[in-house]
Order: C-alpha cells, then structure tokens, then sequence
C-alpha cells in the first residue's frame, strides 16, 4: 500500500487499491454498478471485457478509461430508465479526473485540454447562434426603418402629430439599430477570440498526443506509477494470486514505457519472485512490443548465468522474424553478444529451424543477412543450416543455393560447419561414408556448385579436410573433386604429410589422366 493510500484513504476499498484516488473512482463506479443487480462476470460478457479488467476497474486496482465509465453509465440509465442527475455525472467526472492526476499528469493534462477544447467549441457555436440571433434583428429594425422612413415621406407635407411620432420612432430605431451593432461587432470579436483559442487548444492537444504516443506504444492510460505498481504485484504475489499477477505483468510488458518496462524487468530480476515469472515477462515483451523496442530491450536480457531466460526470449523473437523484417532484427541484434555468438546468430538459427524446406530457409538466410559481412568460420546460424536435419543433405542443398544466389562466403560457412573441421580431429569412416551419400544425393548441377565452392577455399586446411573426407568414400566423386582442383591450380596444395590418404588416390589420377 502506499503513503498515499495511507493517508488519505480509509475505506478498505482504498486500501485495496494502490492509489487512493484510483480506490475512489473505484468506489463510485462500483455503486453505480450495483445498481445494475448483476454479476461482474455477467457485465463483462455484454460489454467485451475480460471478467478480470472489470474487476480491477471496480476495486480500484487500476484507472479505469473513459471508455469504460461511459459504457457504464449508459447501462444503468438504460437499466433504470432515466439519466443520471447531473451532480451524478460531475461527481464520477471528477474522480476520474482526480485518479488520472494522480495516476498519469501528462494524460490528466491532455484529458483537460481536451475538456477545455470542447468547452471552446461549445462557446464558439453559442456565439454563431447569438450572431444568427443579431443579423435577423438588425434585419428586421432595419426593415422598420425603411418602412417609417416611407410612412415620412408620404406625411412630409403634413407637420402635425403623427409626423413628429413617426419621426420619433425612426430615431430610436436607429439607436437601436446603432447598438444591434455595436452588439453584433463584440460577438464577432468573440467568435475570433473563441475560433483563436480552438485552434490553439487542438494544436496543443495534437502536440501532447502525438509526444504520449511514442512513449506509450500500445495505449491504456490507466496504468499505477511504476513504484506502486510494484508494491501491487508485491501484495498479489504474497497473496498467491499469481494468475492476477502474470496478467498484470503481461500487460505492463505491452503497454508501458519501454524505460519503465526495462527497470521492472530489472526489479524482476533481482527481487525474489519465481524464474519462471521473469521469463515470462520477458517472452511477452518480445511477443507484444513494436519490433523496435524488441531490439533495444535485448540489452537487458543479456545477463549472467541467465542461459534459459535467453533461450526462451530467443526463441519468443524467433517466431517474429520473417524475410521482410529478417534484417533488421539481424543488425539490431548483432551487438549484445552472449557467451560465443552474438544474439543475432542465436535468433536467425532459430527462426531458421522454423523454415519448411530449403527454399524457404535460403530465402530467409539471404533475407537477413542482406549488406551484412559473414565470418568464414561461420557462426550459430551456418551450424544450424549443416546440421538442421541429418537425414538428407539439407545443409549441402542450401549452402549450393547460397552460392548460386551470390553469397558464397556464407555458402562456405555452411560448408565448414557441414564438413565438421576440428583441430586435431581425424576422419572417420562413418561420417565420411554419409558424406559421400548425401553428395551423391545432388544433381550434377548442385555437385559442380560445390566442388567449384570447395576449391576456391581460402582455408587450405577446410579444403584438405573436405577432399578426405571424400577418399573413403570409393566413388567417382573424389575423381571429380581432383579435376575441379587441377582447373584452379590447387592440386600442389593437398597436404599428403598431414593426410596421406590422399596420396595413394591421388597417384592414380594422376596415371589415369595420362592414359
């Protein structure tokens, strides 16, 4: 509870609440909603509500938004069949208002504005009408004028009474013409006075608008201050009401400040709730924010030794990535470095391993790194296409595509990752049977693609391990991949001290093309 609920609330409505203005307005709605003689349950199926937002609209736990207070209104005087008294309606105003002062001053602010707006455009359509008024009078004095102004030249030659009273009657319709408008010229004035102050109102209510829509990208202007927000979840948590507690915190993850959402995360993370809780919290952020804040929010879950929280929101932001957007979250991501690769390699090897077939995973591969410079080594994403699937050459397929698609130093880094070079490491028959196998699972187009990658390598060890791990696979393809070498003028290249078997083959190649 805070200071605030502590010193001017004293009901235990208030003391529910985390604001004492908040619990108010919660108390006059909550009268106003009994009068319904219904249940809660029941209100928020009519009106679209989840049963748990009615709930916090009435108890006071949360700003409910002017939306909801006129919906409830209509209701009961539709339910009772006459409008709410005036003073009603003023006093239900005013709490409102008084809970988003205290809740949200910029809103309260702007929420006055917007009242002081509608007041100005109220007075300026009063001031057309007293004008509409004005120019029908001072038509019609005007009309009176003339017609004594007649009635005088016809009695010109008669100086008696009815002359003088006729001329009588036509001065004082002039002075009463002369005041309609000196009248009429002050409600002109008015009406550029009340026109002038409209459009400073909407200008100023445009401005706060548009400044409150970029720091509150999925609107709700209900939310407590942060502070006691906490205190709040801190309450709902020792009252185990955790169900309350993960909506409330989904919520804040998609509708607060992104700073705000940041320091709760924080709090989150080292206060003592559950690890599951913060997990969550953060998957939502990735789930609910634009993708903008998505990518600065990365920062945060960079920690230490906090390897399942960033599995998770990798994963929850992998499911976004799209070939539209592939870039973007690739670049964004390619600063928070996590132990090893940086975020960006863990998060495109994910949505990868989301991809239906080669094609696709190509596309997107292409997609996100567009502009972008790829380690020959490869990272987590090249892994991830050489080894996604080991039942078919998924990995080769996709690499020849990178090649033929103009990325051949990503091509290569697949290829690393494919061929599975490791210092020290041997060949071993199994492994480079199952090579052979899925090569020999290419067209000849897709094997010329990657024989030709293969002997360009710049790593002359990568190529040296590719061709022996071919040798024991005793088909053609070793044959086939000395030829592509031999046209790039690499043979002399192939290190018999580090991998004598390939000397042996080698030698009969050699025979053979001589013959």
């Amino acid at each position: 509870m805070t200071e605030v609920a502590r010193t001017r609330g004293g009901s235990s409505e208030v003391e529910r609440g985390g604001i004492a203005e908040v619990a108010a307005l919660g108390n006059e709605l909550t009268g106003l909603f009994n009068r319904l003689g219904i249940t809660q349950s029941q209100y928020a199926y009519r009106v679209h509500l989840d049963k748990s937002a009615v709930s916090r609209y009435l108890s006071g736990r949360r700003l409910a938004p002017q939306e909801f207070v006129d919906r409830l209104v209509r209701e009961v005087e539709e339910h009772v069949g006459t409008p709410l008294r005036p003073e009603a309606r003023e006093a239900i105003r005013s709490r409102r208002l008084e809970a988003l002062r205290a809740c949200n001053p910029a809103e309260y602010e702007l929420e006055t504005l917007r009242g002081e707006l509608a007041r100005s455009r109220r007075d300026a359509e009063r001031v057309n009408r007293n004008i509409e008024a004005l120019h029908v009078l001072l038509e019609h004095k005007e009309s009176e004028v003339r017609a004594v102004a007649d009635d005088l030249t016809r009695l010109r030659l008669d100086w008696g009474a009815e002359r003088t009273a006729l001329a009588r009657s036509q001065e004082e319709l002039r002075s009463e013409i002369a005041r309609l408008r000196e009248d009429l010229a002050d409600a002109e004035r008015l009406r550029l006075e009340a026109e002038r102050r409209g459009e400073e109102l909407r200008g100023t209510v445009l401005r706060l608008e548009e400044e409150l829509s970029r720091r509150r990208p999925a609107g709700g202007t209900g939310e407590l201050p942060l502070d006691d927000f906490k205190r709040q979840i801190v309450a709902m948590t020792e009252a185990e009401d955790f169900p309350e507690v993960a909506r409330e915190l989904t919520e804040a993850a998609a509708s607060r400040p992104l700073e705000e959402v940041a320091e709760l995360f924080r709090w989150l993370w080292e206060g003592d709730l559950h690890e599951t809780t913060v997990e969550a919290f953060a998957t939502d952020v990735a789930r609910l924010r634009p993708l903008g804040d998505v990518l600065a929010f990365a920062r945060e879950v960079v920690r230490p030794a906090s390897h399942d929280l960033e599995r998770t929101w990798v994963s929850a932001v992998a499911t976004r990535v799209t070939e539209r957007n592939a870039a973007t979250v690739y670049k964004g991501l390619r600063e928070p470095r996590r132990q090893g690769d940086p975020m960006s390699e863990w998060v495109l090897s994910e949505a990868l391993g989301r991809t239906q077939n080669d094609a696709d995973a190509i596309s997107l591969t292409l997609a996100a790194l567009a502009g972008t410079d790829y380690p020959a080594k490869g990272g987590r994403a090249a892994k991830a296409l050489a080894h996604w699937r080991t039942s078919d050459p998924f990995g080769l397929r996709v690499l020849v595509g990178l090649a033929r698609n103009g990325r051949p130093d990503v091509a290569i880094a697949v290829l690393a990752s494919a061929i599975g070079e490791e210092p020290g490491r041997r060949p071993r028959d199994t492994e480079d049977l199952q090579l052979g196998r899925w090569i020999r699972e290419l067209d000849d187009t897709r094997i010329d693609v990657l024989f030709d990658l293969a002997a360009r390598l710049d790593d002359v060890g990568l190529m040296n391990f590719f061709t022996v791990r071919l040798a024991y696979d005793g088909s053609p393809l070793l044959d086939r991949l000395f030829d592509r070498l031999a046209g790039r003028g690499r043979l002399d290249l192939l290190d018999f001290r580090s991998f004598p078997e390939l000397e042996r083959p080698l030698t009969d190649w050699r025979r053979s093309r001589r013959q």
